[in-house]
Order: C-alpha cells, then sequence, then structure tokens
C-alpha cells in the first residue's frame, strides 16, 4: 500500500529532472532497501550500493563517512535522503568528492523541513545555504541547486505524515478508503505551490536537490 506524501512524489521528480547526469559507475551511496530510482537511470555501466545496514543488502556494507573504494574510481554519486542521518556530513561529502573521477558528478538530495525520522539517528536538516556550503568546501562547484516544495507542500507533507504515524495508518486495512483523498489533497497542494511565486512561499521548502561536479 502506497499512502500519497508530496514528499516522495517531488523527490521522483528532482532526481528523474536530473537523471541525464547519471551514468558511468555510479555509486549509490546510503542506498537503503531499494534501488527506488535506479530505473530513471539509462546510462549506467555498474550501479553499485553502499549502505551502512546489512539487512538492506547492499553490495558494500559500510559508512559513507569512510567509504572502501579507491581514488577517483566513481563516474556519479546519488545520495538520497541521507547526509542528515550522520554525525558527520562533512566527512561523508569528503569522501564523495575523494571515489569521484576528475569531471565527474554528485546528486544529492537532503530535507530541511520533516518529521523526526529512523530515530536516534536523524541529527540535522540542510537550508540551500547550508549545504552550499559543504560541499564547496569539500572542493566541489555547485551546477544546479533545486528547491523541493513550498509552503503549501510542506503542510501537506507534515499533515499526512501525522496522520500516518497518530494513528499508524500503514497497519490498518481502512486506510485504503482513505487514499484517494490523500492523493487529491497532496496534488492540490503542490498545484498551490506552483501558482506561489512569492518570497513568502520560497522561504519555506521540504529540501533541496544539489548537483554538483568534481573539476
Amino acid at each position: 500500500m502506497v499512502i500519497f506524501q508530496p514528499e516522495r512524489i517531488l523527490l521522483r521528480v528532482q532526481i528523474r529532472k536530473y537523471s541525464p547526469y547519471v551514468k558511468g559507475v555510479v555509486l549509490d551511496a546510503g542506498s537503503g532497501k531499494s534501488n527506488r530510482y535506479s530505473d530513471f537511470f539509462d546510462n549506467v555501466s555498474k550501479y553499485i550500493t553502499l549502505d551502512i545496514d546489512p539487512d538492506n543488502n547492499p553490495e558494500i556494507i559500510a559508512s559513507v563517512e569512510d567509504i572502501p573504494l579507491s581514488d577517483e574510481s566513481i563516474d556519479t554519486v546519488i545520495s538520497t535522503q541521507v547526509l542528515e542521518h550522520l554525525k558527520s556530513p562533512e566527512l561523508a561529502i569528503k569522501e564523495f568528492y575523494r571515489v569521484l573521477k576528475h569531471g565527474g558528478y554528485a546528486l544529492v538530495t537532503i530535507p530541511q523541513c520533516g518529521e523526526l525520522h529512523e530515530e536516534p539517528n536523524d541529527y540535522f536538516r540542510f537550508t540551500n545555504f547550508g549545504i552550499k556550503y559543504l560541499f564547496e568546501n569539500a572542493g566541489f562547484e555547485l551546477i544546479s541547486i533545486d528547491q523541493r516544495g513550498g509552503f503549501f507542500s510542506t503542510i501537506a507533507q507534515l499533515k499526512i505524515r501525522y496522520l500516518i504515524d497518530r494513528f499508524d495508518l500503514y497497519d490498518r486495512k481502512l486506510t485504503i478508503l482513505f487514499l484517494p483523498i490523500f492523493k487529491l489533497y497532496g496534488k492540490f497542494m503542490i498545484f498551490l505551490d506552483k501558482q506561489d511565486n512569492s518570497s513568502a512561499n520560497k522561504k519555506h521548502a521540504l529540501g533541496w536537490c544539489l548537483l554538483v561536479q568534481k573539476k
């Protein structure tokens, strides 16, 4: 059962947008339980999954803060919603830089607003200014940084996530009756964000998608 959440929908939109940059030998750093975005990438010769949790069945069991790969051995690093779970995200960013070949890209998504999750390993939220600083400080050149959602998407995500957690919706059979309501509400709020180009709306974000390059 899939409950509509603006965060997940908008994440997929961002990953798909930058999928042409994901090519060659790809490292999914902090891959989690599934390669949920790997079907977006058409120019990948090898897709390597790395995660610290062996239950996720990654090819490499390791921390992204200490990647057991050779220098300049990877064409593209992808890391989605991972850095907030690290005590020292700057170490992971330096590792991304080390393993990337010159000219290689890193595609990274991070949250700015959201509920506590995977506790107690939930340490940070990032603004666009903060994440830009961390990557440039590690030597990367910023290619693009895209905001994910605005005020309305953020409100919708928080409300839907609260209801999921408050009423254990994934464990209730009757939840299926409410799926169309969540979907309609979430899509409407995403639509409202698209109509609102005000500076007030841009001050609110679910998160960011960052494309950087190792020159």
